[in-house]
């Protein structure tokens, strides 16, 4: 079985990436990555919060580039 990694970009920091699940957060900033607990913290302006967001992508988001 494939993994994420092999079917998704995975997201670095100074990523920007597209999130394909909620609408409303559109491009996000990758801002810091915690290894220990899979997250990463991502900067949305559009709505003007950071969010811990799950790092494995299973197709969440999109990374449009670094």
């Amino acid at each position: 079985m494939f993994t994420s990694s092999v079917l998704h970009d995975i997201a670095k920091i100074g990523c920007w990436i597209k999130d394909s699940f909620r609408d409303d957060r559109s491009l996000g900033y990758v801002l810091s990555i915690d290894k220990q607990t899979n997250m990463m913290l991502v900067r949305f302006p559009k709505i003007k919060k950071d969010i811990w967001l799950v790092r494995e992508n299973r197709g969440q988001y999109v990374v449009i580039g670094s």
